[in-house]
């Protein structure tokens, strides 16, 4: 028992009742879960059955080996797009070839985080940025509401991959539109948007399946109205197949796994790190997700799984349910199994467009609006970043989304390193302490002595920014400038080319008899600068733990100095 208490995160009092809130969380979740996952299927390109396949073992597997007991995965509207996007160039929708490909994406993309999880490799989730993701996610929300408009409306239209075509066909098919089929899914739509702002607890998803089902089978209205019904679905749990492995089939699907390996697991952190916060008795683990999100989508694609990833809205479902523990998530697979077992014949009549109206009620929340309103406000570079991948996603691929979005974060970050903050310091009247001169408009400055602050660690990005920088600042003072006094303590790091400049900065000045004293160098910085013998040359009288000990220096240089003093102190 302490071996469970320690693997599985639990609440201090989850004896009492925590069972059976759980249970009642996971029937919940086995409710929204079940026609989601038909919906993803479709969405994915598969038949749904599939859909139920990948919210089976990949929620089992997950829920006995994840750190966090709130996290719900499966299918996703975003996954399944990746899926259909990844491989419209593969193979032909609707396949058998298609699906084997789909079930092999899944148990490349597990292998991939299985193997990060191995070597620690958690900390890849700062590859992508909030705005990178939210811009992405935005677009793959528009992307998965364009690709549901021809089963909302039943729209006679060929698949297609890319925004632009989906609307130039959707505009050339309008006319094959069926007024049955898009009452349908409008309506349930408008049912399922009105049940969320009005009556958020009520069971209206499970009301729009019964009453859609029973209104087809009882008017016939797949023959009568041409609205398409999900059909036969075989009954029985997946059976065992090794995913068909082609070398050139895998590395041709491999940058659509990565990407899926990535989004998947920072879903699944930012998911889990929000309700960690909340209730704040356990701690999200980042390898071991990466673990247990790999080994539950490798054993998902043994039995038929399509790639899964984490569900904000059913996560949400486990969470408003009351559940603490895993046995919410072994009820939900429990409830699942009894569906595929005994209870698929009563699909046989499920709508299509109800499907339909499902993904894009579900995906609406996807759409960020108000993470761009918040960067244009504060964040403009920022902004460029969620818009360029955001306009890469919709019009490029989502690969190139991705890749376009964070290219462009690291031309930022490069940017800001090559031109840190290089601030000149003044004196606050009445303090010792001294700070930006810009900002404190009425700090003392003496007219003899130039103090300034490099913000970063000085390296060969901004060496030749730091010293053409600071003799700028020397040439602006003119002939009363008697020293320049560098405050190092916020370097915290240079590499030779840093050593080169501020050995070119110190013979320059020397040259225009100019002392130049640093103060506050942090003590890996010290070791470096007496290694390269730069310290020797300058001398002891050069450095000080303190701008106000440079100063004192500075006015009265009778004081004797020798090398036993901290500022000096080196390995």
């Amino acid at each position: 028992m302490s071996f469970l208490h320690s693997w599985f995160p639990l609440p201090a009092d989850y004896r009492r009742g925590g069972i059976r809130r759980d249970a009642v969380a996971g029937l919940t979740l086995g409710v929204v879960l079940i026609p989601q996952a038909m919906a993803y299927g479709l969405l994915a390109g598969v038949e749904p059955v599939y859909g139920l396949y990948a919210a089976l073992i990949p929620l089992l597997v997950y829920t006995l080996l994840a750190s966090t007991p709130h996290v719900s995965v499966g299918p996703t509207a975003l996954a399944s797009l990746l899926c259909l996007n990844g491989l419209a160039g593969v193979a032909e929708v609707g396949t058998p070839e298609y699906l084997g490909y789909a079930v092999l994406l899944a148990g490349l993309t597990g292998l991939i985080q299985l193997l990060f999880g191995v070597l620690r490799l958690g900390g890849l989730v700062s590859l992508l940025s909030r705005p990178v993701l939210s811009g992405f996610v935005s677009a793959a929300a528009v992307l998965i509401v364009a690709s549901q408009i021809k089963l909302l409306l039943g729209l006679d239209m060929p698949r297609t991959a890319y925004l632009y075509d989906t609307v130039v066909e959707v505009v050339r098919h309008l006319n094959t539109w069926q007024w049955p089929t898009a009452a349908l899914g409008l309506g349930t739509l408008l049912l399922l948007l009105a049940g969320k702002r009005w009556t958020p607890r009520a069971p209206v998803l499970l009301f729009c399946i019964v009453a859609a089902t029973l209104l087809v089978y009882l008017l016939r209205l797949d023959r009568v109205g041409g609205i398409a019904v999900v059909g036969a679905i075989p009954a029985g749990l997946p059976g065992f197949a090794v995913p068909e492995m082609n070398w050139s089939t895998a590395l041709a699907l491999l940058p659509t796994a990565l990407i899926l390996a990535l989004i998947s697991f920072v879903e699944t952190l930012s998911i889990g790190n929000t309700f960690a916060t909340r209730h704040g008795y356990y701690r999200i683990k980042p390898n071991r997700e990466l673990v247990a999100l790999g080994v539950s989508k490798i054993l998902g694609s043994f039995f038929g799984a399509i790639p899964t990833s984490a569900s904000f809205s059913r996560s949400a479902v486990v969470e408003e349910g009351g559940g603490r523990g895993p046995v919410s998530g072994l009820v939900a697979v429990l409830l699942l199994v009894l569906v595929l077992l005994f209870l698929t014949p009563l699909f046989y009549y499920l709508p299509l467009p109800m499907l339909a109206a499902v993904i894009v009620f579900s995906v609406g929340k996807l759409f960020d609006l108000a993470e761009m309103r918040r960067l244009g406000r504060l964040a403009p570079r920022e902004l460029a970043v969620l818009l360029v991948t955001f306009g890469f996603t919709l019009f490029a691929g989502l690969q190139y989304g991705i890749a376009g979005g964070v290219v462009l974060s690291l031309v930022f970050v490069f940017m800001r390193a090559a031109r840190p903050h290089l601030a000149e310091l003044g004196r606050v009247a009445g303090t010792n302490a001294f700070r930006n001169v810009s900002r404190f408009t009425d700090a003392e400055v003496d007219p003899s002595l130039l103090i300034v602050r490099f913000d970063a660690e000085l390296y060969f990005g901004n060496a030749e920014y730091f010293g053409d920088r600071i003799l700028a600042m020397v040439e602006e003072r003119g002939e009363q400038l008697e020293a320049v006094l560098l405050d190092a303590h916020t370097i915290n790091d240079l590499d030779t080319t840093g050593l080169y400049a501020l050995e070119q900065l110190y013979d320059q000045l020397e040259r225009r008899e100019l002392a130049f004293y640093l103060a506050g160098v942090i003590g890996p910085v010290r070791d470096r600068l007496f290694h390269a013998g730069l310290m020797q040359r300058m001398g002891v009288e050069r450095y000080f733990l303190s701008i106000q000990d440079a100063i004192r220096y500075h006015r009265d240089r009778d004081v004797r100095r020798n090398w036993d003093l901290p500022a000096v102190q080196h390995d």
